[in-house]
């Protein structure tokens, strides 16, 4: 859920998943030597993940890229837009179009 939502209060995520709000302060502290998650407090503050951490980088086989990279040089408008988006979203750092 804090990977999708980047931001979110422990109270949210206690409700949403029916445990107390000390689960969540529990499963945060086991959770973040493993994850870049930190809270802050005061009035914007709550649950945080880094915002460079992405767990997707490099999650595509070369089979994968390679059939979105021929999709890609084949499509137009909004649709090449997109592809591109899931690319550089779950492919390597560095690729180039």
């Amino acid at each position: 859920m804090l990977i999708i939502r980047r931001h979110t209060t422990a109270n949210e995520l206690a409700q949403e998943l029916g445990v107390s709000i000390r689960t969540i302060q529990y499963d945060i502290q086991a959770l973040s030597p493993q994850y870049p998650i930190y809270t802050k407090p005061g009035e914007n503050g709550g649950l945080f993940i880094r915002e460079d951490y992405n767990p997707h980088i490099n999650s595509l086989t070369p089979m994968e890229l390679e059939n979105l990279r021929e999709m890609y040089e084949q499509t137009e408008g909004v649709h090449k837009k997109v592809l591109l988006q899931i690319i550089r979203k779950y492919g390597p750092d560095k690729l180039k179009l």
